[in-house]
């Protein structure tokens, strides 16, 4: 076996120090230069083998606190659940398949709508895929200012062809399959961002659960990071509401358990999880 072999790849020399008129010092004067290159690259190669293969650096990290700039907090943000607020594990699962097979359910129609659109579905618009206020219109039943405050006059100004969406302006439109299959992917994580956005600005409401389930429906996976993000923020903002909850008879805490456990349980935010 040459040194070729003894040294591996990874720590193979770029040229071997064999020459035979060169003599191999075992000692050296440290004091005293080289004579020559290669007994120069000899004394480089012993200094090399006294090293240990890893050298930790001893340092005193404490020194540094007081510079610290950016604190990186451990906690995810998300609340647990008081005793007896939150479902079982068993129970979680159990919503988590029950979410799945609507997914398909929602799929299969899907698919057999864009085999033939009714003229019903091509006549039907929807807003802009950004804009706000024509879809806080459409699913909430008023347009909402970014400071959240009611904006005069919006409930009424609709859109030509937006008859069939919003005969219930000041109420809300629920979700319905003709809406929901009428957007596409891009427009359903937007909607999506905007729902979660609401949630934290005005607060929890049944319709507005309504709307996110059903947009969660849509979601593809796997998810855009951003998505996946989203539904982080939507699951911490749901596990902060729940914590104000004085009592278990209330009726947003299932709706709510329902949001967390899919955030955590079918859109794998495991650390989100109630346990």
């Amino acid at each position: 076996m040459d040194e070729r072999d003894e040294l591996g790849d990874l720590q193979m020399p770029a040229f071997l120090l064999d020459d035979p008129d060169v003599e191999i010092l075992e000692e050296y004067d440290p004091d005293i230069p080289a004579s020559n290159p290669l007994e120069y690259l000899q004394r480089v190669r012993q200094e090399a083998e006294k090293c240990p293969s890893v050298v930790v650096a001893d340092i005193d990290v404490a020194t540094f606190k007081d510079k610290q700039t950016v604190l990186v907090s451990p906690s995810s943000g998300f609340i647990p659940a008081e005793e007896g607020f939150a479902p079982t594990i068993p129970a979680q699962r159990k919503l988590a398949a029950q979410f799945s097979d609507v997914r398909q359910t929602y799929r299969r129609n899907l698919q057999n709508t864009k085999k033939g659109k009714t003229d019903q579905e091509q006549k039907l618009k929807l807003p802009a895929m950004k804009d706000e206020s024509g879809w806080k219109r459409l699913c909430m039943g008023c347009s909402v200012s970014p400071e959240g405050s009611v904006e005069e006059g919006e409930e009424g100004r609709l859109e030509e062809g937006q008859e069939d969406t919003q005969d219930s302006t000041k109420e809300g439109h629920p979700p319905s399959l003709q809406i929901l299959m009428a957007m596409d992917q891009w427009t359903v994580i937007q909607v999506l961002d905007f729902h979660i956005t609401w949630l934290q600005r005005h607060g929890f409401s049944t319709l507005l659960s309504q709307w996110l389930y059903a947009l969660m429906v849509c979601l593809e996976k796997p998810l855009y990071p951003d998505t996946a993000a989203s539904l982080r923020t939507l699951s911490r903002c749901c596990s902060a509401i729940r914590a104000t909850l004085d009592s278990k008879e209330d009726d947003r805490l299932a709706p709510l358990n329902l949001l967390i456990c899919l955030v955590s349980r079918y859109f794998d935010q495991g650390d989100l999880a109630d346990t």
